[in-house]
Formats: C-alpha cells, sequence, structure tokens
C-alpha cells in the first residue's frame, strides 16, 4: 500500500491493519506555531507498531485527494490502540479518549521531557518564510511532511517499543487520571480563551506574535503537564500566563466576555493539604491565623504577626520547621509525614501520591528529604484541584459562566450575571468540598482583583 492514502478502498486496507496493530499518530495541523484552538486539520499520520513505514491521510491538502474527517475519524476509533505525543493536542482535533499520552507517560517515568527529532529542512524553509500564514502546512509538499513525521517516530520508536512490549511495567500507578481526566480538564479550560483588549495585551504582554493566539478579542493559553510533579505550566507564545504580573498595565488589558472576572482564592491551600494527610484539624477561620495564635499566644493577632506567620508556615511545609515552634502538635506530625515518607523513599525506592497513585522513583536526582516534601505538595495540590476542576466544569456544562485561568491555589471564572448569584454560591460549595478548602473570592472588569 502506498504511503499516501486517498482512497476509500485504500482506507479499508489499512483499517485491517490497525485494528490488530499498536498505532502512533500524528495529526498535522494548519499551522504548527499557532494555538490549536485557531487551527483546522490538515492530515493524519499514522504509523503501525512494527511496520517498516507509516501512512498519510490527507484531509485538507492542496495536492492530494483528501479524505473526509468525519470518515478518519471513524477509522481512527477503530484502532486496537494509539499512541500520541501530545493527546490534548489531539483531542481538538479527534475525540479519541482512548489514545495514550506517550509524552505524558514518558515525563510519569523519568521524570523528564520526551525529547525527539522533528525537523525537515524544506518545512524549515517554509516557515522562516511564512510563519504567520494560517495554513501553512496545507502547501508544504505532502512528502515532506511525512517524512517529518517518519523522523520524529523513528526518534521515540525505543520508548514505544518499550511500552509496547512489557506495557505494565512501564506504564505508572496513576497514569490513567493524568492521561484522561488532567488531560480533559485542562483542554475544556484552554478552549475558552481569556477575554483582553488585543492592542494593549499586544503592546504590554509582547507575545512572539500575535496571531498565534489572539483572536475576537481573546487570547489562547496553553497548559503544558509534562512535568516531575505533574503540576502544569502555562507558558505560550512568549506569555507566562500562570504569573502574570502584577502591575497595572499588565492585567487592565484582560477585559472578561461576560460581566466580571470573579477569582476564587483557596485560604492557605498547602497546609490545609498537609493537615489532610498528618490528620490535623483546622477550622473555617484562616489557617495561617490559626497557627498564629499558637506562635504569638494572642487571639488578636496584627497584620505583622500574620504575615510572618505565613512565612513560618510556608518553611515548616517544606521541611525547615523552626527550633522554637517544633514543639507544636501540628509541627511534631509534619515532621513525623517528613520523616515517614523519606523513609519508604530510602527502603522501598519510592513513595506515591495517595489520591492518585502517581509514583515518585529513584529515577529523580539527587532526592533528599524537603525535595520530596516540596513534589509531594505540589502533586497533592494538582490532583485535588484537578478532580475540583473536573467538578466545576461538570456544574458549568448549561452556564453562560466559564473557567478562564487556573493558577495553582486560585480559580478564574468569566462570570455571566445571566446564571445568577447562586452560580457563584454552588461554585464555592464544590471548591470547599464540605469546608476542607476555604475560600475567597474577589471580582473586577479586568484583572486588578
Amino acid at each position: 500500500m502506498f504511503y499516501i492514502i486517498e482512497s476509500l478502498q485504500q482506507i479499508n486496507s489499512l483499517l485491517l491493519v490497525i485494528e490488530k496493530t499498536p498505532c502512533f499518530i500524528e495529526v498535522v495541523s494548519s499551522n504548527d506555531f499557532y494555538h490549536p484552538k485557531l487551527t483546522t486539520t490538515v492530515a493524519v499520520y499514522i504509523k503501525p507498531v512494527g511496520e517498516e513505514g507509516g501512512y498519510i491521510i490527507p484531509i485538507q491538502h492542496s495536492e492530494c485527494i483528501n479524505i473526509e474527517k468525519d470518515r478518519i475519524y471513524e477509522l481512527l476509533k477503530k484502532a486496537l490502540s494509539l499512541y500520541t505525543l501530545n493527546k490534548k493536542t489531539l483531542l481538538y482535533h479527534f475525540n479519541l479518549q482512548e489514545a495514550i499520552d506517550i509524552s505524558l507517560l514518558y515525563s510519569m517515568k523519568y521524570y523528564k521531557r520526551l525529547e525527539y527529532k522533528n525537523t525537515n529542512n524544506t518545512i524549515d524553509n517554509f516557515y522562516r518564510k511564512y510563519e504567520s500564514k494560517p495554513d501553512i502546512n496545507n502547501i508544504i509538499p505532502i512528502s515532506k511532511i511525512y517524512q517529518r513525521c517518519e523522523i520524529i517516530y523513528e526518534s521515540i520508536k525505543p520508548f514505544i517499543s518499550e511500552i509496547c512490549i512489557s506495557n505494565s511495567t512501564v506504564v505508572p500507578t496513576g497514569f490513567d487520571f493524568y492521561n484522561n481526566t488532567a488531560t480533559n480538564v485542562f483542554f475544556l479550560i484552554e478552549q475558552n480563551g481569556i477575554g483582553i483588549i488585543e492592542e494593549d495585551f499586544n503592546e504590554v504582554h509582547k507575545p512572539r506574535n500575535p496571531i498565534h493566539n489572539t483572536h475576537n478579542s481573546s487570547v489562547y493559553s496553553l497548559y503544558n503537564l509534562y512535568n516531575a510533579t505533574s503540576r502544569p505550566t502555562n507558558n505560550f507564545n512568549s506569555v507566562n500566563f500562570a504569573a502574570i504580573n502584577k502591575s497595572e498595565e499588565y492585567r487592565k488589558c484582560f477585559k472578561p466576555k461576560n460581566d466580571y472576572f470573579v477569582e476564587f482564592d483557596f485560604d492557605g491551600y498547602h497546609l490545609r493539604l498537609l493537615s489532610d494527610q498528618i490528620k490535623y484539624t483546622l477550622t473555617e477561620e484562616s489557617a495561617h491565623k490559626q497557627l498564629a495564635k499558637n506562635y504569638f499566644d494572642t487571639d488578636n493577632i496584627t497584620e505583622e504577626q500574620y504575615n510572618l506567620a505565613k512565612q513560618i508556615n510556608f518553611q515548616a511545609i517544606y521541611g525547615k520547621i523552626p527550633d522554637e515552634h517544633n514543639h507544636l502538635p501540628i509541627f511534631k506530625l509534619i515532621q513525623s509525614y517528613i520523616d515517614e515518607m523519606w523513609g519508604m523513599f530510602e527502603k522501598e525506592g519510592y513513595v506515591c501520591n495517595p489520591q492518585t497513585g502517581k509514583p515518585f522513583t529513584k529515577e529523580l536526582k539527587e532526592m533528599h528529604p524537603a525535595k520530596l516534601m516540596n513534589y509531594m505538595m505540589q502533586s497533592l495540590e494538582t490532583s485535588n484541584n484537578i478532580t475540583i476542576l473536573k467538578e466545576v466544569l461538570r456544574y458549568l456544562q448549561d452556564k453562560n459562566t466559564f473557567i478562564t485561568l487556573y493558577t495553582y491555589d486560585a480559580i478564574l471564572f468569566d462570570f455571566s450575571k445571566e446564571d445568577g448569584k447562586n452560580t457563584l454560591e454552588d461554585i464555592k460549595n464544590i471548591m470547599e468540598g464540605e469546608g476542607k478548602y476555604p475560600v475567597k473570592f474577589k471580582y473586577s472588569k479586568d484583572l486588578m482583583l
């Protein structure tokens, strides 16, 4: 069978192969530099694992007989198993929930990025001249696109072969949670975009090329899930959306698509997540204030004492418990938790996130108790938030209000007054989880919250 699939007869022949053989797939979008929300599907590369060559199916390419996208979707749904470099990106083109994100799998097993080659001189030359052309991949010769896909596959072939030969030993515990739940959660949030005043946003934030992720007064961010702790970063087109500068000029350029930005912010989140693990009870009062009363032996905490307590708490969470406070019950429990976790890591070679089963193994180099504690807290924060985000997204399905940005201990909503104030109360209740994680909220017509 020729490597370019241009007829239904060839599709049917390929189906007989992929029904029985694991396959790697790579979607070719209209422009590699654009946010996937702003692209269309040009072609799909399919490589049956173990076969000498792969196949490319054109969907919207200028020099090919194209196959209808729906027909390709039906073909892919019948595959025995599908491996892809980025499942979240794949979902923008095909809703293939069973696909396995090998970059995610690699990062969970080896705690580093999966590196691969994807260069092709012809394609590189096209992009040097026409990177802003939204459909550039439609005019690049299909043979060159195919060659690049083959190069990508060959560079990751050893890992795919490892997965297919010894699947049970390669896939870490907890992988399904991140491959399915986390991927879908951040895919859904990304699609909403963030409302902006485009000219002001471009002037202040200086994206590398504004047309790559801005459209109709929205800017699209991109969550990267391939990190050692599973905590996502959110940096795209030279803008770090996870750490937007708090200065007025950087925040006034954001504008809700509905009526208000509403930010729900968790109180003492890491402290409360840790208290769950050590079985220490905190009330709904500010967590930092509760501990400050112990530090300073007073119920009337000043702002200075409150800020100092936050510093003490932050240091303690990551293993630097002050000598003058190590007699307090919570710090004894924290130290015991750190010691037990480190003891298991040393003896068994791993510890796991208790919510998802995600392991931290001795593949992590230069590990020590405080660093392991840091990794575990970030992992707990992320897994707990993904579960919360999933429930909030489900609740908002029939509402105009939507999640527009996630930043670790806060969730930003684009709120519509048509949904009513009860919507905010319901969101608050979902996030707080019966009072376990109290939140406060602020609202504004921009991001000066």
